[in-house]
């Protein structure tokens, strides 16, 4: 078995990250539990290239996409493609642990070689390879580096295009503190490419449906206010999602509503998946760490952007919420 080892961005070692590439015929790609448009478009992205390249290539999410993933170029190929016995090399995308893979963990062991590719911190590494960088915006820059040192001609629009969103999104429109110049330098490369940068951006952080619209208003209504407003609290029930002919795939980036309230430091969504069965996304401002808040219930990402899953009765878990947050704030 390969020896362990991390594989930052230095140009040397993004080689080794493409001789495992080149060596491999068979290839699977996974995507993270409750996926955002990094971990899906950095996916498809590179399923689409190591596809031009000439190998064959599945890609597996245990999760429902949101409404603004589903017309991501290839995005219907997710769960479909053929699932083989085994494969020369299996890819985690932006998993920054190995439940993070879902149901798919066990089709993920079953590579010869196993790569994982993430920008988050982790604790402890699962795969035989690592392609870690905590200092990249996002995932889809550690696959922009990988597709430039592989073969740069095979890059389309429709390539640039998921990268570009995958930027987009894990940034914040670029707004995010995780954005440094190697990100912008990236997406300058990308729109050489001819992509709708206007419309991605558009798609991903002004248009939303007319059912989550009435979600939105339904939601915002209940919103709650502590420690002097500067922790604020949105809570998605079951009732609101059938209320409203939404589920909580319509969720996406409504906590931000909130912690762009001037003066809220911290914003919390909770969203029911199932009785007594919580999804938390935390958004903070400035210098207040998401990351730590969600560390307490075994989750993380980044430090203004973060997540985790709880269970408990609701006022059990908001009171739980809160004590943490007060504890950071």
């Amino acid at each position: 078995m390969p020896r362990k080892r991390t594989i930052w961005e230095r140009k040397m070692e993004i080689i080794d990250v493409v001789k495992l590439l080149k060596s491999a015929k068979t290839i699977a790609l996974f995507s993270h539990i409750n996926p955002d448009c990094d971990t899906i478009g950095s996916t498809l992205a590179l399923r689409a290239f190591l596809q031009k390249a000439g190998k064959t290539v599945s890609c597996f999410c245990d999760g429902e996409l949101k409404f603004d993933m589903g017309d991501l170029y290839s995005a219907e190929a997710i769960n479909q493609d053929a699932e083989l016995s085994s494969y020369d090399l299996t890819i985690a995308v932006d998993c920054a642990a190995e439940d993070r893979i879902g149901k798919y963990v066990t089709l993920f062991k079953k590579g010869r070689k196993t790569l994982c590719v993430d920008h988050h911190l982790q604790d402890r590494s699962y795969a035989m390879y690592n392609c870690i960088d905590p200092h990249s915006g996002a995932t889809a820059e550690l696959i922009w580096l990988i597709i430039k040192e592989y073969d740069l001609t095979l890059m389309d629009i429709n390539i640039a295009s998921l990268l570009y969103t995958a930027l987009v999104t894990d940034t914040g429109n670029f707004g995010f503190s995780n954005t440094g110049v190697r990100t912008l330098e990236i997406a300058s490369s990308l729109l050489q490419y001819g992509i709708p940068n206007a419309d991605i951006s558009y798609k991903h952080f002004r248009e939303i449906p007319f059912d989550t619209f009435k979600l939105k208003a339904r939601v915002l209504s209940k919103a709650q206010f502590f420690e002097q407003n500067r922790i604020g609290i949105l809570t998605f029930t079951k009732e609101d999602f059938v209320a409203t002919g939404t589920t909580s795939a319509n969720t996406s980036n409504l906590v931000n509503e909130i912690v762009n309230v001037a003066g809220v430091d911290i914003a919390v969504s909770i969203t029911e998946v199932r009785p007594n069965g919580y999804k938390i996304s935390v958004r903070t401002q400035g210098n207040v760490d998401a990351n730590a808040i969600a560390s307490v219930f075994g989750g993380g990402g980044h430090k203004n952007a973060s997540g985790f899953m709880v269970n408990g009765f609701y006022g059990n878990v908001l009171d739980d919420i809160l004590k943490a947050c007060k504890d950071h704030l």
